[in-house]
């Protein structure tokens, strides 16, 4: 039988248990509404590279049409550093709500995450893809005044003249890097090399004299081709405007294959209910035919791909850019 003080003692627990069950169920029901009605306020989409670079560039065309799907404002943070790995490393630390997205190439996310000593994420574990934009070739170029009209023409003076060309790339750990990389391995040639912490600044390198060459994104260097300031000599895969202009397997540069993708991410632990909002806006951005033309005249092909498509590329790329960076002898061999 219990006293009168445990009875009053027992109605307040009974009545603490009931708050606290109905802030419970409040909150599941309030997350649940966040959930439902995203999104609600602007997406911010973080470019981890300079403005004006290849990233930044296709991000910023897929933007205008994604913000239109998404019915919110879609704005583009740019995080330089590290080869990419600053801006990834902050995207990893932001709050995994779905209104943060990476824009993500093998720079920043691969091949940097490689040579870092301490990454603080692992892409294949902390990443969700939601979907692949498309690919760009990497492009080797030289200046319009420069007597080298062909590869052969480079080839031969960097033979007879060992260490007196001066090259440039814009990201160390990149793609770029990479294919400066496997030029000086495939050929056994000398060349300096000038690293630049922006694409801007390395072509006005180039077009300043400063450089005998160098190796960027074609949709950096698409500008100044078109405008015939820049003259490509190799790229890493065929491109159908610039018919003439051999790859580097073609010429006897088995290493100079590697692309630069982009694609999107958002952290691994969103809500099912939000990525798959995130995902199904990505698929319906890629209905627009004109963002696709932009994206080709700026020198990406334009290909949707699917999260599990997307993730098996990375997978795949990963065991690539493993023995390429061995390879060309910026990772220790095994």
């Amino acid at each position: 039988m219990r006293t009168k003080g445990q009875g009053d003692r027992f109605k307040r627990m009974l009545l603490v248990g009931c708050a606290m069950t109905a802030i419970v169920a409040v909150a599941a029901v309030t997350t649940a509404g966040a959930q439902d009605a995203f999104p609600s306020k602007q997406v911010e989409i973080v470019v981890p590279f300079a403005p004006g670079g290849s990233l930044d560039i296709g991000t910023r065309l897929f933007a205008e049409t994604f913000a239109k799907e998404l019915k919110v404002p879609v704005v583009i943070k740019n995080m330089a550093g590290a080869g990419g790995l600053t801006g990834a490393t902050a995207f990893f630390n932001t709050k995994p709500d779905g209104y943060t997205i990476l824009a993500a190439s093998p720079a920043a996310i691969i091949s940097n995450v490689m040579l870092s000593k301490n990454p603080s994420f692992d892409p294949r574990k902390d990443f969700l893809p939601v979907g692949y934009l498309g690919a760009s070739p990497i492009s080797m170029v030289v200046g319009k005044n420069s007597p080298f009209k062909t590869f052969n023409d480079f080839l031969q003076y960097a033979k007879a003249n060992p260490g007196k060309l001066q090259g440039g790339v814009s990201s160390l750990g990149g793609e770029t890097h990479i294919m400066f990389m496997s030029i000086l391995k495939d050929t056994k040639i000398q060349s300096k090399l000038i690293p630049y912490t922006k694409s801007a600044d390395l072509s006005m390198a180039l077009l300043g004299g400063h450089l005998d060459w160098k190796t960027s994104s074609l949709v950096s260097n698409m500008p100044y081709i078109k405008s015939g300031d820049m003259r490509p000599l190799v790229l890493t895969s065929k491109w159908q405007d610039l018919p003439n202009v051999p790859t580097g397997p073609e010429i006897g540069l088995p290493s100079a294959s590697v692309d630069v993708w982009l694609g999107y991410f958002v952290h691994a632990k969103t809500p099912k209910p939000v990525y798959d909002k995130l995902v199904a806006a990505m698929k319906n951005t890629f209905k627009d035919a004109g963002m696709k033309d932009k994206l080709f005249k700026a020198g990406w092909a334009a290909s949707y791909k699917d999260p599990q498509e997307f993730g098996k590329i990375v997978s795949k790329n990963w065991d690539i850019f493993d023995d390429i960076l061995r390879e060309t002898g910026m990772m220790e061999k095994k």
